[in-house]
């Protein structure tokens, strides 16, 4: 009896243990799937062309000029990669002149073209090129560095990680890794870099599935184009071509042998190796990296390549003092902007003209939570949804479409052009002289006394004169004698929530009343075109018109600190600065363009007290940017 139940155990336990393997083999199959279903979702999302932004190529027209350091920067952007050789070509063929730090233009010149910024990412650069673009160096170099096997391993190396237990164990501690550049591909792209088992097999499943799903040119080039490479300049740098703009200022394929090997190198650690940090650091672990791929044949063999200690020292200054410019800012916000009414080059100036600018005024504006918007529309443009419009707002986190049409600041004295156009059509004249001794109205609120920013020196003043330097008391006095009821009956057509009735709120005519910048465009853009209106129908002669008055650079506010060749060309213009500095203007009409630049305080408006105008802040920034641009100024003209 006994001989005949050994056999049934043996059964029943051979029963259970292949219903426990069946059931693992269920389970792990599941849990492959499952993974590698997910895996397959991201590498289709990787494989996808992000929406990077095919900006057209820019002009610069011949006699005009640009800052010369805007103008390397663009360079580096773009498909040139490397401002020198552009700037030598048409140097030896006269396009160019450089004088200081400017580069005067003498012939038409296409530049070249942006290169596209695929990073999704808030404040990233990532630059994708295929395979073929790649230089040999880098590729070869990543590979000597970090998986010499890759070419003959299936995604994952046994004889690796074989290698890495060992030294690990006679270290009794982690000393190597085992994985392959498909695994860190994975873990950089899909995963986390949590130590733990589960974490490490999930990498494994995906190393071998990516590596039997891709080529291995793909995997290279994919690894290449995603890895992270550390920040610059406060932007995340993302890929091997960002980074070699980051770390040496110039494309991938302008890297000598050496260059290449620094490149590859910080991918061990870019935090680590930051070359603004200990450089003796990142020195020794290149010069490592180097003797190694020296031995595989992957680099030349020619030592003098090296650099030198004071090489080195002069490379992390270097570094150290393009990290804290902005050319990288700049290119971000370019490579986002979709609209195209002002060419590549032409946003580019913008932002760093915006940029300068508040770096200028720091010490004036302190603390205070400082913001810019502009909007620059075509003349045949209504509003910010026209195709002919380029916007911008400083604050990139926020939204932008809000920030320009649905938030309101106060105007200051950028309309007083308008309220002066009314008194002329109330019957005064540009020509009357008009007292400058200071007027006190009677409101139901109480007394109420416009003051100047400088007190007159003449006892009266004309009134063409009184508008190009915007003055308040005149402005109040002729006010009161065409009658407050007069003039909001044509003021209230033009400007929008303009608050009545006017005799008890005259302050409005100083600015005391707040419009968005799209309403600003809106007011100012059909007063222009009203204007031309009448000039054209009445045959009369532009310079006896207000838009001239409003053009002559010398005799408005901006005369001191406007520089040609804006200050010798006829374009109308306004700056507009309320009570404490917290919001300053600057309206311009060129014959062809709209513009209306604020500069002010976003938040905690309370809190501050600038001494800062629109005539140095948002007019400031206009002047830099139509100046530098690489764009002949034009004039006004009613065509």
């Amino acid at each position: 009896m006994m001989k005949e139940k050994k056999p049934l155990i043996l059964y029943r336990i051979a029963k259970w243990a292949s219903v426990f393997l069946l059931a693992l083999c269920i389970i792990i199959a599941g849990y492959i799937f499952v993974v590698v279903k997910e895996l397959r979702l991201k590498i289709d999302e990787a494989k996808i062309v992000k929406s990077a932004v095919t900006q057209e190529q820019s002009f610069l027209e011949a006699d005009t000029k640009v800052n010369l350091q805007d103008f390397k920067d663009f360079l580096v952007f773009t498909t040139q990669g490397k401002s020198e050789k552009f700037i030598e070509e048409n140097l030896l063929n006269s396009s160019f002149t450089i004088s200081k730090n400017d580069l005067f233009v003498n012939s038409e010149v296409l530049l070249p073209s942006v290169e596209a910024n695929s990073c999704l990412r808030f404040r990233c650069i990532q630059v994708k090129k295929r395979f073929s673009e790649i230089p040999s160096l880098i590729w070869k170099g990543l590979l000597g560095t970090e998986d010499y096997r890759f070419l003959e391993h299936q995604g994952v190396d046994p004889i690796a990680i074989g290698r890495a237990i060992v030294v690990d164990l006679l270290a009794m501690k982690f000393v190597q890794g085992g994985s392959t550049l498909t695994q860190q591909l994975v873990k950089n792209m899909f995963l986390t870099n949590e130590k733990k088992i589960s974490r490490k097999i999930k990498e494994m499943i995906f190393a071998l599935y990516i590596d039997y799903t891709l080529n291995k040119e793909e995997i290279i080039n994919l690894y290449l184009n995603e890895v992270y490479w550390g920040s610059f300049q406060g932007m995340y740098i993302k890929g091997f071509y960002a980074a070699s703009l980051a770390y040496f200022g110039k494309a991938p394929n302008y890297l000598d042998d050496y260059e290449a090997t620094i490149l590859i190198s910080l991918l061990k650690g870019p935090g680590f190796y930051r070359p603004s940090r200990k450089i003796q650091r990142l020195q020794s672990r290149v010069d490592s990296v180097f003797t190694r791929l020296q031995g595989l044949n992957l680099v030349t063999q020619d030592d003098a390549i090296r650099w030198s200690s004071d090489r080195w020292e002069k490379y992390s200054q270097e570094f150290t003092a393009r990290n804290k410019r902005t050319d990288f800012y700049s290119y971000y916000q370019l490579s986002k902007n979709v609209e195209t009414n002002l060419e590549p080059y032409e946003k580019f100036v913008l932002y760093n003209s915006v940029i300068r600018n508040r770096i200028r005024l720091k010490e004036r504006t302190k603390d205070a939570d400082i913001a810019v918007k502009i909007l620059v529309g075509q003349k045949a443009c209504e509003g910010y949804d026209c195709k002919g419009i380029f916007s911008y707002y400083s604050k990139l986190e926020r939204e932008k479409r809000k920030a320009i049409t649905g938030e309101y600041h106060q105007v200051g004295s950028l309309f007083k052009p308008v309220v002066y156009d009314t008194f002329i059509e109330l019957g005064r004249s540009y020509d009357e002289e008009v007292s400058t001794a200071p007027i006190t109205l009677d409101l139901k609120s109480g007394k109420w006394t416009p003051k100047d920013y400088s007190k007159a020196k003449i006892q009266t003043i004309q009134l063409k004169r009184a508008l190009q330097k915007s003055k308040n008391i005149p402005l109040i006095r002729v006010a009161s004698e065409v009658g407050f009821d007069k003039l909001e009956e044509k003021l209230i057509a033009r400007i929008p929530r303009l608050q009545t009735p006017l005799a008890e709120y005259p302050a409005q005519l100083l600015g005391a009343i707040e419009l968005s910048v799209e309403e600003v465009f809106q007011v100012y853009n059909k007063f222009i075109k009203d204007k031309c209106k009448v000039i054209r129908e009445n045959n009369l002669n532009m310079e006896d018109t207000i838009l001239f008055y409003m053009s002559v650079a010398a005799e408005t506010t901006i005369s001191r600190i406007a520089r040609p060749p804006l200050k010798n060309a006829y374009i109308f213009g306004k700056t507009g600065t309320t009570n404490n500095g917290l919001d300053n203007w600057y309206f311009a009409y060129d014959g062809k363009e709209v513009y209306v630049i604020w500069f002010g305080v976003d938040s905690d408006r309370n809190k501050h007290d600038l001494r800062i105008s629109g005539a140095s802040t948002a007019f400031m920034i206009f002047q830099d940017f139509i100046n530098n641009r690489g764009k002949q100024i034009s004039e006004i003209l009613c065509d």
